[in-house]
Protein backbone atom coordinates (compact mmCIF):
# COMPACT_ATOMS: atom_id res chain seq x y z
CA UNK A 1 0.00 0.00 0.00
CA UNK A 2 1.01 3.33 -0.74
CA UNK A 3 0.81 4.74 2.87
CA UNK A 4 3.13 1.74 4.15
CA UNK A 5 5.73 2.80 1.44
CA UNK A 6 5.59 6.24 2.53
CA UNK A 7 6.12 5.67 6.24
CA UNK A 8 8.83 3.30 5.00
CA UNK A 9 10.89 5.79 3.35
CA UNK A 10 10.02 8.83 6.16
CA UNK A 11 11.53 5.74 8.48
CA UNK A 12 14.59 5.52 6.06
CA UNK A 13 15.20 9.41 6.30
CA UNK A 14 15.12 9.74 9.38
CA UNK A 15 16.68 6.78 11.15
CA UNK A 16 19.17 6.25 8.70
CA UNK A 17 19.50 9.83 6.65
CA UNK A 18 18.72 7.94 3.80
CA UNK A 19 19.47 10.50 0.55
CA UNK A 20 18.15 7.67 -1.77
CA UNK A 21 14.52 7.45 0.13
CA UNK A 22 14.95 11.00 0.40
CA UNK A 23 15.03 10.89 -3.24
CA UNK A 24 12.08 8.45 -3.93
CA UNK A 25 10.44 10.36 -1.24
CA UNK A 26 10.30 13.48 -3.51
CA UNK A 27 9.88 11.80 -6.86
CA UNK A 28 6.75 9.90 -5.47
CA UNK A 29 5.18 13.27 -4.16
CA UNK A 30 5.66 14.66 -7.16
CA UNK A 31 4.61 11.95 -9.52
CA UNK A 32 1.46 10.49 -7.68
CA UNK A 33 -1.16 12.98 -6.30
CA UNK A 34 -2.58 10.45 -3.94
CA UNK A 35 0.82 10.31 -2.34
CA UNK A 36 0.56 13.86 -1.72
CA UNK A 37 -2.99 13.26 -0.47
CA UNK A 38 -1.96 10.54 1.43
CA UNK A 39 1.07 12.67 2.75
CA UNK A 40 -0.88 16.00 3.99
CA UNK A 41 -3.91 13.71 5.61
CA UNK A 42 -1.18 12.50 7.49
CA UNK A 43 -0.09 15.17 8.73
CA UNK A 44 -2.97 17.12 9.62
CA UNK A 45 -4.33 13.95 11.44
CA UNK A 46 -1.52 13.76 14.00
CA UNK A 47 -2.35 16.06 16.98
CA UNK A 48 1.48 15.64 18.26
CA UNK A 49 2.76 17.19 15.26
CA UNK A 50 0.46 20.03 14.46
CA UNK A 51 1.56 21.31 17.80
CA UNK A 52 5.18 20.75 17.10
CA UNK A 53 4.08 22.28 13.62
CA UNK A 54 3.03 25.23 15.86
CA UNK A 55 5.62 25.31 18.23
CA UNK A 56 8.21 25.93 15.44
CA UNK A 57 6.38 28.38 14.17
CA UNK A 58 6.02 26.51 10.47
CA UNK A 59 2.90 27.77 9.38
CA UNK A 60 3.77 27.90 5.96
CA UNK A 61 3.47 24.40 5.83
CA UNK A 62 0.63 23.94 8.00
CA UNK A 63 -1.63 25.87 9.48
CA UNK A 64 -2.64 24.13 12.97
CA UNK A 65 -4.89 27.63 14.11
CA UNK A 66 -8.47 25.72 13.21
CA UNK A 67 -7.49 22.46 14.48
CA UNK A 68 -10.24 20.64 16.58
CA UNK A 69 -8.43 18.74 19.09
CA UNK A 70 -11.40 17.20 20.36
CA UNK A 71 -12.38 15.65 17.09
CA UNK A 72 -9.76 13.51 17.07
CA UNK A 73 -9.94 9.43 17.43
CA UNK A 74 -8.10 8.46 20.68
CA UNK A 75 -6.65 5.66 18.79
CA UNK A 76 -4.78 4.55 15.79
CA UNK A 77 -4.15 1.82 13.56
CA UNK A 78 -0.69 0.26 15.54
CA UNK A 79 1.37 0.55 12.26
CA UNK A 80 0.58 4.36 12.04
CA UNK A 81 0.97 4.96 15.70
CA UNK A 82 3.93 3.43 15.90
CA UNK A 83 5.51 5.01 13.48
CA UNK A 84 3.95 8.66 14.42
CA UNK A 85 5.53 8.19 17.83
CA UNK A 86 8.95 7.40 16.53
CA UNK A 87 9.31 9.82 13.63
CA UNK A 88 6.98 12.58 14.27
CA UNK A 89 9.33 15.29 15.95
CA UNK A 90 12.50 14.60 13.40
CA UNK A 91 10.16 14.36 10.68
CA UNK A 92 8.84 17.83 10.32
CA UNK A 93 12.57 19.13 10.60
CA UNK A 94 14.48 16.79 8.94
CA UNK A 95 12.29 15.41 6.07
CA UNK A 96 9.36 18.02 5.53
CA UNK A 97 11.97 21.26 5.38
CA UNK A 98 14.17 18.65 3.97
CA UNK A 99 11.31 18.48 1.35
CA UNK A 100 11.02 22.00 1.23
CA UNK A 101 14.48 22.51 -0.34
CA UNK A 102 13.76 20.40 -2.86
CA UNK A 103 11.37 21.86 -4.27
CA UNK A 104 7.79 20.79 -2.72
CA UNK A 105 5.54 22.86 -1.35
CA UNK A 106 2.40 22.50 0.50
CA UNK A 107 -0.51 24.34 0.82
CA UNK A 108 -2.43 23.03 3.30
CA UNK A 109 -5.16 24.50 5.25
CA UNK A 110 -6.05 21.99 7.79
CA UNK A 111 -10.01 21.97 7.97
CA UNK A 112 -11.98 20.23 11.53
CA UNK A 113 -12.18 17.25 11.20
CA UNK A 114 -16.04 15.28 12.65
CA UNK A 115 -16.20 12.35 14.29
CA UNK A 116 -18.91 10.29 15.08
CA UNK A 117 -19.48 7.13 16.93
CA UNK A 118 -21.76 4.30 15.34
CA UNK A 119 -23.53 2.06 17.66
CA UNK A 120 -22.45 -1.49 18.10
CA UNK A 121 -25.17 -3.44 19.78
CA UNK A 122 -23.13 -4.81 22.94
CA UNK A 123 -19.82 -4.36 21.83
CA UNK A 124 -18.89 -3.62 25.58
CA UNK A 125 -20.53 -7.18 26.23
CA UNK A 126 -21.76 -5.81 29.59
CA UNK A 127 -25.76 -6.09 29.01
CA UNK A 128 -25.60 -10.31 27.56
CA UNK A 129 -24.40 -13.13 28.84
CA UNK A 130 -23.80 -17.10 27.68
CA UNK A 131 -23.48 -18.37 24.02
CA UNK A 132 -23.62 -15.95 21.29
CA UNK A 133 -25.78 -17.07 18.07
CA UNK A 134 -23.96 -19.50 16.37
CA UNK A 135 -23.68 -19.14 12.68
CA UNK A 136 -23.90 -15.81 10.40
CA UNK A 137 -26.18 -13.02 11.50
CA UNK A 138 -28.56 -12.04 9.44
CA UNK A 139 -29.44 -8.90 10.84
CA UNK A 140 -28.08 -5.94 12.50
CA UNK A 141 -27.18 -5.44 15.68
CA UNK A 142 -26.70 -9.11 16.31
CA UNK A 143 -23.47 -11.05 17.31
CA UNK A 144 -22.99 -14.53 15.50
CA UNK A 145 -20.37 -16.98 13.95
CA UNK A 146 -18.32 -19.46 15.32
CA UNK A 147 -18.50 -21.01 19.05
CA UNK A 148 -17.65 -17.99 21.50
CA UNK A 149 -19.51 -16.83 24.67
CA UNK A 150 -19.83 -13.86 26.27
CA UNK A 151 -18.80 -14.09 30.29
CA UNK A 152 -17.65 -12.48 33.99
CA UNK A 153 -14.37 -11.85 34.20
CA UNK A 154 -12.91 -12.10 37.91
CA UNK A 155 -13.43 -8.06 38.28
CA UNK A 156 -16.69 -8.49 37.41
CA UNK A 157 -17.03 -7.28 33.94
CA UNK A 158 -18.21 -8.83 30.87
CA UNK A 159 -16.43 -9.70 27.98
CA UNK A 160 -16.07 -12.47 24.64
CA UNK A 161 -14.08 -15.69 24.98
CA UNK A 162 -13.01 -17.29 21.81
CA UNK A 163 -14.21 -21.11 22.09
CA UNK A 164 -13.49 -22.75 19.08
CA UNK A 165 -12.01 -22.65 15.30
CA UNK A 166 -14.58 -23.32 12.48
CA UNK A 167 -16.32 -22.19 9.51
CA UNK A 168 -18.81 -20.06 10.08
CA UNK A 169 -21.33 -21.24 6.79
CA UNK A 170 -19.69 -24.29 6.75
CA UNK A 171 -19.59 -27.90 7.83
CA UNK A 172 -18.26 -28.29 11.67
CA UNK A 173 -15.38 -31.09 10.70
CA UNK A 174 -13.91 -28.92 8.09
CA UNK A 175 -10.85 -27.65 8.58
CA UNK A 176 -10.51 -24.42 9.71
CA UNK A 177 -8.40 -21.03 11.18
CA UNK A 178 -10.01 -19.21 13.22
CA UNK A 179 -13.09 -18.57 15.33
CA UNK A 180 -15.03 -15.06 14.15
CA UNK A 181 -18.00 -13.17 15.13
CA UNK A 182 -19.31 -10.91 13.07
CA UNK A 183 -21.73 -8.02 13.38
CA UNK A 184 -23.72 -6.48 10.69
CA UNK A 185 -23.85 -2.46 10.99
CA UNK A 186 -26.02 -0.20 9.39
CA UNK A 187 -25.12 2.68 7.68
CA UNK A 188 -27.88 4.48 6.63
CA UNK A 189 -28.52 7.07 9.39
CA UNK A 190 -24.62 8.26 8.77
CA UNK A 191 -25.28 8.30 4.79
CA UNK A 192 -28.37 10.67 5.68
CA UNK A 193 -26.64 12.69 8.12
CA UNK A 194 -23.00 13.13 6.48
CA UNK A 195 -24.60 13.02 2.90
CA UNK A 196 -21.48 10.39 2.51
CA UNK A 197 -21.78 10.64 -1.70
CA UNK A 198 -20.24 14.43 -1.05
CA UNK A 199 -17.50 14.56 -3.44
CA UNK A 200 -16.13 17.49 -1.23
CA UNK A 201 -15.19 15.36 1.98
CA UNK A 202 -14.19 11.55 2.66
CA UNK A 203 -15.42 9.21 5.25
CA UNK A 204 -13.04 6.47 7.22
CA UNK A 205 -14.43 4.14 9.16
CA UNK A 206 -12.35 2.95 12.17
CA UNK A 207 -13.12 -0.64 14.04
CA UNK A 208 -10.70 -0.78 17.69
CA UNK A 209 -11.25 -4.20 19.86
CA UNK A 210 -9.04 -5.48 22.88
CA UNK A 211 -8.05 -8.51 23.57
CA UNK A 212 -6.54 -10.11 25.89
CA UNK A 213 -5.19 -13.94 26.76
CA UNK A 214 -5.33 -15.89 29.32
CA UNK A 215 -3.60 -19.55 29.86
CA UNK A 216 -5.84 -22.55 28.56
CA UNK A 217 -4.65 -26.14 28.19
CA UNK A 218 -4.29 -25.78 24.83
CA UNK A 219 -1.62 -23.46 24.92
CA UNK A 220 1.01 -25.58 23.53
CA UNK A 221 -0.74 -26.58 20.36
CA UNK A 222 -1.59 -22.81 19.48
CA UNK A 223 2.12 -21.15 19.39
CA UNK A 224 0.78 -18.50 16.69
CA UNK A 225 -2.67 -17.54 18.36
CA UNK A 226 -3.11 -14.04 17.34
CA UNK A 227 -6.41 -11.50 17.81
CA UNK A 228 -7.79 -9.66 14.38
CA UNK A 229 -10.41 -7.19 13.50
CA UNK A 230 -11.60 -6.03 10.09
CA UNK A 231 -14.40 -4.05 8.54
CA UNK A 232 -16.28 -5.11 4.91
CA UNK A 233 -18.31 -2.77 2.91
CA UNK A 234 -21.17 -3.70 1.22
CA UNK A 235 -24.64 -2.62 -0.57
CA UNK A 236 -26.97 -5.03 -0.36
CA UNK A 237 -29.45 -7.15 1.71
CA UNK A 238 -27.71 -8.14 5.50
CA UNK A 239 -29.01 -11.73 4.87
CA UNK A 240 -27.28 -12.10 1.52
CA UNK A 241 -24.27 -11.71 3.46
CA UNK A 242 -24.16 -14.45 5.39
CA UNK A 243 -25.84 -16.11 2.87
CA UNK A 244 -23.06 -15.55 0.06
CA UNK A 245 -20.18 -15.74 2.45
CA UNK A 246 -17.35 -15.92 1.57
CA UNK A 247 -17.81 -15.26 -2.22
CA UNK A 248 -19.88 -11.98 -1.52
CA UNK A 249 -16.48 -10.10 -0.35
CA UNK A 250 -15.17 -10.74 -4.21
CA UNK A 251 -18.90 -10.67 -6.02
CA UNK A 252 -20.71 -8.00 -3.72
CA UNK A 253 -18.31 -6.21 -1.88
CA UNK A 254 -17.54 -2.63 -1.83
CA UNK A 255 -14.37 -2.17 0.03
CA UNK A 256 -13.00 -3.88 3.32
CA UNK A 257 -9.58 -2.44 5.80
CA UNK A 258 -6.75 -4.12 6.05
CA UNK A 259 -6.87 -7.24 8.62
CA UNK A 260 -4.82 -5.88 11.62
CA UNK A 261 -3.51 -8.50 14.34
CA UNK A 262 -1.99 -8.84 17.41
CA UNK A 263 -0.41 -11.32 19.20
CA UNK A 264 -0.05 -11.85 22.86
CA UNK A 265 0.80 -14.35 25.36
CA UNK A 266 -1.16 -15.37 28.63
CA UNK A 267 -0.63 -12.67 31.25
CA UNK A 268 0.03 -9.76 29.07
CA UNK A 269 -1.78 -7.08 29.61
CA UNK A 270 -5.41 -6.58 27.17
CA UNK A 271 -4.23 -5.04 23.62
CA UNK A 272 -6.03 -2.85 21.41
CA UNK A 273 -5.53 -2.59 17.76
CA UNK A 274 -7.51 -0.67 15.03
CA UNK A 275 -8.39 -0.74 11.30
CA UNK A 276 -9.62 1.52 9.04
CA UNK A 277 -11.37 1.87 5.55
CA UNK A 278 -12.55 4.22 3.49
CA UNK A 279 -16.54 4.88 3.49
CA UNK A 280 -17.42 4.28 -0.15
CA UNK A 281 -20.64 6.41 -0.39
CA UNK A 282 -22.51 3.60 -1.91
CA UNK A 283 -21.85 1.32 1.40
CA UNK A 284 -25.03 0.68 3.12
CA UNK A 285 -23.92 -2.05 5.21
CA UNK A 286 -20.62 -2.84 7.90
CA UNK A 287 -19.97 -5.69 8.35
CA UNK A 288 -17.71 -6.16 11.82
CA UNK A 289 -15.24 -8.99 12.59
CA UNK A 290 -12.60 -9.69 15.83
CA UNK A 291 -11.41 -13.21 15.77
CA UNK A 292 -8.77 -15.25 17.00
CA UNK A 293 -6.47 -17.11 14.29
CA UNK A 294 -4.48 -20.10 14.72
CA UNK A 295 -2.57 -19.34 11.20
CA UNK A 296 -2.89 -23.06 10.15
CA UNK A 297 -5.82 -24.90 8.69
CA UNK A 298 -6.64 -28.28 11.17
CA UNK A 299 -9.52 -29.65 12.83
CA UNK A 300 -11.77 -27.33 14.84
CA UNK A 301 -9.27 -27.07 17.64
CA UNK A 302 -10.56 -25.50 21.62
CA UNK A 303 -9.43 -22.14 22.41
CA UNK A 304 -10.39 -21.43 25.61
CA UNK A 305 -7.60 -18.44 27.06
CA UNK A 306 -8.78 -15.88 24.41
CA UNK A 307 -11.05 -12.71 25.18
CA UNK A 308 -12.10 -9.91 23.21
CA UNK A 309 -14.04 -6.76 24.69
CA UNK A 310 -14.52 -3.32 24.02
CA UNK A 311 -15.18 -3.37 20.24
CA UNK A 312 -15.91 0.16 18.87
CA UNK A 313 -16.68 2.05 15.56
CA UNK A 314 -16.43 5.39 14.67
CA UNK A 315 -16.51 7.49 11.29
CA UNK A 316 -14.40 10.48 10.71
CA UNK A 317 -15.13 13.45 7.97
CA UNK A 318 -12.67 15.05 6.77
CA UNK A 319 -13.12 17.86 4.37
CA UNK A 320 -10.90 17.16 1.24
CA UNK A 321 -7.77 19.29 1.27
CA UNK A 322 -6.35 21.36 -1.24
CA UNK A 323 -2.27 20.15 -1.91
CA UNK A 324 -0.18 21.85 -4.32
CA UNK A 325 2.94 21.40 -5.88
CA UNK A 326 5.24 24.28 -6.17
CA UNK A 327 8.61 23.27 -8.85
Amino acid sequence: MIEEHLLALLQQVRDDSSESARTELNKLLRERPEARTIMSRMLVDEQALVSYLRDESIVSILDAEREDATSRPTTRPAMRRMAFQQIAAAMVVGVVVGLLGAGVVWAVNAPQSQIKTLHIVNGDFETVSGPVESGFPSQFGIWGGNPAEVIEGSDGSRMLRFLKTGNVNGDSDDPASNCSVFQLVDLSLLRQQWNTADPGSQVTLNLTARFHREVAHTDDELPKLAGSCRIYLFNTRPEAIGKGWPQVIREEGLGFSKREEIKITPGDEPATISTSCLLESEATVALIVVSASTKYHAAPIELGGYFVDDVQLTAIRRPNLPVHYVK
